[in-house]
């Protein structure tokens, strides 16, 4: 029994992305209010915030700014946010760069 505790969960493995999410620097204001890369952003109803562990955090528990993939819904605001490892922010601006490249920017 002690085996299976110790054994990583599956959302401690790879972390897959929404191909609609995009890399940016997040910082918490005072909730709704946030910015990324230095411009002004609103959280939308219900956003989910997820740490570099995939565990849903509170917008006041974050302090400071972080390396983050962001998606918004429809209306512009901010829907959801992972937080990025260094691995991770790695991978997501080589797939900005494959994306830009593509669509001939």
């Amino acid at each position: 029994m002690a085996l299976a505790w110790s054994l990583p969960a599956p959302a401690q493995g790879t972390r897959s992305f929404p191909e609609a999410a995009r890399p940016g620097r997040f910082a918490m204001r005072i909730f709704p209010e946030a910015t990324l890369d230095g411009e002004p952003v609103r959280l939308g109803a219900g956003t989910r915030i997820f740490d570099q562990r995939n565990m849903i955090v509170m917008p006041a528990s974050l302090s400071g700014s972080f390396d983050a993939l962001v998606e918004r819904d429809p209306a512009g605001n901010v829907s959801r946010v992972w937080l990025l490892t260094p691995e991770e922010l790695l991978a997501a601006q080589a797939r900005e760069q494959a994306r830009s490249a593509a669509s001939g920017r």
